[in-house]
This record gives structure tokens, sequence and C-alpha cells, in this order.
């Protein structure tokens, strides 16, 4: 992919929860492009973006031909308006973020850490790839670093408003702030976000195909079972897993966490909340030794694992040996 120069990128959704990190981390990280250019999600959204300290416009995005002219386009779009685009096929390499709902598919689906850097290149002539749910990545990355290739694997996502989008961020604020003021009405076709727990409506098809994605990144191994919570947390995201150790000894698996990469393992007590995770790349966990297996709570900011994915296909795509 690697042509000498440098290459057009173009953010679709730069308004949103993720395209506002890609746009953010482009600049953090010195992605080398000619070009720049964000785009939002729908009309009337904001029409700048900060990256890396500067004030980016926004335009907006009449039509998939828009992007003829650029070599990357990351799609941190809705499901719909992604697929839109896909259909299109307007030239450039598609990075498709609204995958993250959907059970694996013919288009590559890779992540760092399970993926080798050198291998994305193999990709390549798809123009396509898919960036997985941040939950799935998290539980291949567990599975890969434990070692544990059979079996089976429980785990419980604990998803915070951002995961949703800036639209659910808001309204979980201003109920939160009419709960408080006593004030909080809440209709027959609504849910309420507000210091409340629950399964929501696509829950048990998200758990479903974050568990498909989780096996496809781990190559297989132990079957996986993933319950989808919605928490009333504004941002960060945590996934509670449960494996059996082959040996009966989960302690083995401590050292293989301190060095996988992609992992910031902590001992003691620690709490690690969601709020320690929110504006890390990493995954921070902990493990604790249960019966024959063990408990690992892992925490992580959701938008920033996707967009620190997206941004590292990117790299490996045009800089595979920088």
């Amino acid at each position: 992919m690697a042509s000498g120069r440098e290459p057009r990128v173009a953010v679709v959704g730069a308004t949103g929860t993720v395209g506002s990190q890609i746009a953010d981390l482009i600049g953090e990280r010195e992605f080398p492009c000619s070009e720049l250019i964000l785009f939002a999600a729908e009309a009337g959204s904001s029409d700048s973006v900060e990256s890396a300290g500067r004030s980016l416009t926004v335009s907006k995005l009449n039509s998939p031909a828009d992007l003829t002219t650029f070599d990357i386009a990351f799609l941190a779009v809705p499901e719909i308006r992604a697929l839109e685009i896909i259909e299109e096929r307007p030239g450039p390499v598609l990075i498709d973020l609204s995958a993250s709902g959907r059970p694996p598919s013919k288009v590559p689906m890779i992540a760092p850490g399970i993926v080798p850097r050198d291998r994305v290149q193999d990709f390549k002539a798809h123009k396509l790839i898919a960036v997985p749910h941040p939950a799935a990545q998290v539980i291949a990355t567990v599975i890969n670093a434990i070692g544990v290739t059979s079996g089976f694997v429980g785990a419980t996502v604990l998803a915070g408003a951002s995961a949703s989008g800036r639209e659910r961020v808001s309204d979980l604020f201003n109920q939160t702030a009419e709960l408080l003021n006593a004030r909080l009405d809440i209709g027959e076709e609504e849910t309420q976000l507000a210091f409340n727990l629950y399964i929501p409506e696509n829950g048990g098809a998200l758990g479903d195909a974050i568990a498909a994605q989780a096996t496809e990144l781990a190559g297989g191994g132990p079957a996986i079972a993933v319950q989808f919570i919605q928490t009333p947390a504004f941002h960060g995201e945590a996934v509670a897993i449960s494996a059996m150790s082959p040996t009966g000894d989960a302690r083995e698996w401590i050292p293989k966490m301190r060095a996988a990469p992609g992992i910031l393992f902590i001992e003691g007590d620690d709490p690690a909340g969601f709020v320690d995770a929110v504006g890390q790349e990493a995954i921070i966990i902990r493990l604790r030794p249960s019966g024959n297996g063990a408990v690992m709570w892992c925490v992580f900011d959701s938008a920033r694992v996707a967009a620190t994915t997206a941004l590292w296909i990117a790299e490996s795509l045009w800089f595979p040996f920088s």
C-alpha cells in the first residue's frame, strides 16, 4: 500500500464519540497525511473538531462520491450510513467502525496484538476492513494472553453511555439531572437510563455478535458466551471474564498478562473503575484466582480502543515498516 507519498485521509462521522477520537489521534500520533478532511455524520453537527490542539473544520458528506479522491476513509457512523458508502465502494480503503455490532463476515476484521502488523498488508486488496467491537477485542486479547484453547469462557459486558454515541450521553445527563430534582417522567416507550442497569433491546444480539467476533479474533479456542448490560456511567466500559485453567492454577496467567501487549495489569486492591480507563489506550486488568480458574476484571475506554485500532490499521496499511 505504501507508495512513497502521504495518503489523503477522510474521517466520516468526525463529530461523533469515536470519530472525534480518530481525528484527535491522527494529530496526536502525527500520522503522516497529505490532507485530512473531516465529514459530519449528519447535518447540524458541530462544524469543528479538535485535533492535537488544532480546530479543524467539519464538512457535510453529500454522497459517497465525495470520498473518491481519498486513499483512506474511516467510517465512524451508524451502520445504515456506513453500508450506503460501502455499497458504492467509492475508491479509498474503507476502515469500517460500524461493523462492531455485526457477526463476523467475509470482511477482514483485525486488531493490534491479535494480527501481526506485517500481516495487515495481506488484507489491502479487500479495500474494506472492519474494526471489531472493543469488548470482543478485549475478550480475544485476554484469551490469547492466557493461552486458553478449549473449555468455556463467560463474559459480561458493562457498557457506558458513550458506547452508544453522544446523544445517549446527553440523554443520560438530562435524565440524571431530572431524577435528582424529582422531575423525571419516563414515557411508556422510554427506558430509564439514569441509576439503572438493564439489558437493552438489542442486548442479546449484540452479546452474540461480540462472542462470535471474539471467537474469530482468538482463532477459535474456547466456547464464549457474552451478556451485554447497559450501565448509567457516562464513559468507559468493562468486561468481567470468567475462565477455567487447564492446570487448575490460574496464577500462572499473571506473568502472561504482564507481558501481553495492550494490557496494563494491576495487582493488589486497586479498584480499577471506569474512570481509571477514560483516555487510556491500554486495557486495565485485575485477575482474581477462583476455584480452578479466575475472574478477570477488565476496564477500558471503548471509544479510545476503537479509534486506536482504526488508526493502527491505517498506519499498518500505509507505513507497514515504520
